[in-house]
């Protein structure tokens, strides 16, 4: 059997969908206060963190803004992850509804010398290469 040419076309601008992380995805979404510790792996190295909700990492969000000293002008910048995602219907998934993106607190960088940390990051769900549950030890 051989492949049209579309059928090619398909395949390439289509990213393959890890079933697995797109569940967890929607568990941690449907429960927002749950958090699920996690280690990713990226083409930018190595990062541990607490898979969170979207919600629960744009609280997390306005406490770093907080807690970074911004001053009252600068102050819109915490709400910034309403402001994006009331400005999108559907949020973060895709046409398809899945995820595009996800969210992790308490995140800590295991492929920089140090292991910096940081209190969120966000991530494209097409970014991560692997994943494995738990933090690193």
């Amino acid at each position: 059997m051989t492949e049209s040419p579309n059928q090619a076309a398909d395949e390439t601008t289509v990213p393959a969908i890890d079933t697995h992380l797109e569940i967890l995805l929607r568990l941690v979404e449907a429960q927002p206060d749950a958090r699920m510790a996690i280690c990713l792996t990226t083409s930018g190295g190595i990062i541990g963190g607490h898979l969170v909700a979207a919600r629960s990492w744009a609280e997390r969000w306005e406490e770093a803004v907080r807690d970074a000293g911004v001053t009252p002008q600068a102050a819109p910048m915490a709400q910034l992850p309403q402001m994006v995602q009331a400005a999108q219907p559907h949020g973060d998934a895709s046409d398809r509804g899945l995820h595009r993106f996800l969210h992790l607190v308490d995140v800590t960088f295991m492929s920089v010398p140090g292991a910096p940390t940081s209190s969120v990051w966000r991530g494209r769900v097409s970014d991560v290469c692997g994943w494995s549950l738990g933090a690193p030890s």
